[in-house]
């Protein structure tokens, strides 16, 4: 008969789970639910965000947008694993960041709430990666 811990993942997943549905309605109200429907736009230009930065020397907001993109994601690499063993593969993980960032910048292209970004889909992934090796550098304390 296997032993149940007070904190073994089948105990926590129903919570985990809770969690995760409550982070994917901030991530989307921040994204798309509080912006005004507008014009589609997109930049697919890579680096566009650095190239920007650059010319235009505000650092600051640049790298706000950039370090909030590689943020929004994060939680969600450490989430997933929490929640299933099946996202304790680094490439499914961020393959599943890939995933909500595209999802993210393509409503935000269709439904012109924001601009649809080739580097805010790379900075959220890397993002999402960021957050599943901290849960692995994590979970070999526990």
């Amino acid at each position: 008969m296997r032993k149940k811990t007070d904190n073994s993942k089948e105990e926590r997943q129903p919570v985990l789970i809770c969690v995760l549905m409550i982070y994917f309605f901030v991530v989307m109200y921040i994204t798309l639910f509080n912006r005004e429907i507008g014009v589609r736009r997109s930049m697919l230009e890579p680096f566009f965000e650095i190239k920007s930065m650059i010319d235009t020397k505000r650092y600051q907001y640049w790298l706000g947008q950039i370090f909030g993109n590689l943020i929004m994601l994060f939680p969600l690499g450490v989430l997933l694993p929490m929640i299933s063993d099946w996202f304790e593969k680094t490439k499914r993980t961020a393959l599943a960041g890939l995933t909500v960032s595209l999802f993210i910048e393509l409503t935000q292209f269709i439904t012109g709430r924001g601009l649809c970004e080739l580097d805010d889909i790379v900075h959220n992934t890397i993002g999402a990666i960021a957050g599943i090796l901290v849960y692995k550098k994590i979970s070999l304390f526990q």
